[in-house]
């Protein structure tokens, strides 16, 4: 088999055994707690991992390329205070919301300035973002939180098609659905996963990288702005602690979706995954009233098993991509 088909052989096998999980811990928990099975509860799930995934799609992204953005839940943060204080000082609904959209695409604006045209490596970046976003947020709004939104706009973000399906689950896919056909059909995915690979190279062969890398901060933070309106919408409270533990799920689904720390391999399809049995996982924690710390610990030990499986992974390729060259090498007679 071709190393093309190899790759799509792991890919296939990643995804399986994803599915394969998250219908295991679906079945585990119901048979724990049989209201699980219930669909108004198994749905929820999709109602409120909604947020956290649109931002792990667009992680992806950029993960992909071996960057990352540690500053997400603090973007999400930041616009969630911006979209209470506009909406609470105008009671103007499209200008609060397009203040917060508007917020969370200039902060990843920002984040991918620095990145591509710095060579400070995005982890530094990104760290430093976090604390001065968060700082920003609690410069505007300290121990203030912004309720009272109109039941529009939660409506707009809470309603549930035919009763059951969340409309966070449509947004979460629709965004899927369209990041997903750049990922894998489009220049932009070889792209991404050439830089992931060799920077350089792919450089020289006439890739404009710089606005490749703010075209992804850029595209990321805006679904931070976006993600804040969905939680916003869900819960109806904007607060300085939103972005808690939020940066730690959003790169444990991508990590266990697929996609390498080190950049060159990553797969949407895998976030996508992912994100349903991370919600599974909180769902089903929270309907046993196990602590937020026994879910967190969880979470950690999923991402310590994802860099360990690629650690693992990366050697064996390095392994038969060796033994490969030695093959291919012409002996003299």
């Amino acid at each position: 088999m071709s190393m093309t088909g190899n790759k799509i052989s792991i890919k296939l096998t990643h995804q399986g055994v994803l599915v394969t999980l998250l219908f295991g811990l679906i079945i585990t928990f119901g048979l724990i707690e049989p209201v699980f099975f219930r669909p108004s509860v198994l749905l929820d799930v999709m109602a409120i991992m909604g947020d956290v995934g649109v931002m792990a799609l667009g992680m992806t992204y950029i993960i992909t390329t071996s960057g990352v953005d540690l500053s997400v839940g603090y973007n999400q943060q930041l616009s969630a205070v911006v979209f209470g204080m506009v909406y609470l000082s105008t009671r103007n609904l499209a200008l609060a919301i397009a203040a917060a959209l508007l917020c969370g695409t200039v902060l990843g604006f920002f984040n991918g300035l620095i990145v591509a045209k710095t060579k400070i490596p995005p982890l530094v970046t990104t760290l430093a973002t976090m604390y001065l976003f968060r700082g920003i947020s609690m410069i505007l709004a300290g121990s203030m939180t912004y309720s009272g939104f109109p039941q529009g706009f939660r409506l707009f973000f809470t309603y549930r098609l035919f009763g059951v399906l969340p409309i966070q689950f449509i947004y979460f896919t629709a965004v899927f659905l369209i990041l997903d056909s750049l990922y894998s059909y489009g220049a932009l995915g070889r792209n991404l996963k050439g830089m992931g690979f060799n920077e350089e190279s792919v450089h020289f062969s006439g890739v404009k990288i710089q606005k490749i890398k703010i075209g992804i901060y850029t595209l990321l933070g805006l679904l931070c702005g976006f993600a804040a309106l969905m939680y916003l919408g869900r819960l109806s409270v904007a607060k300085t602690s939103i972005g808690d533990w939020i940066n730690f799920q959003v790169i444990t689904a991508v990590l266990l979706g697929g996609t390498s720390i080190n950049g060159g391999v990553g797969s949407i399809r895998g976030t996508f995954i992912a994100i349903l049995i991370i919600g599974v996982l909180k769902k089903g924690y929270t309907l046993m009233s196990l602590s937020g710390n026994i879910f967190n610990f969880t979470l950690g030990t999923i991402l310590i098993l994802s860099l360990i499986v690629f650690a693992v992974t990366e050697e064996r390729k390095n392994v038969v991509s060796s033994k490969i060259r030695k093959t291919n090498i012409p002996t003299r007679v």
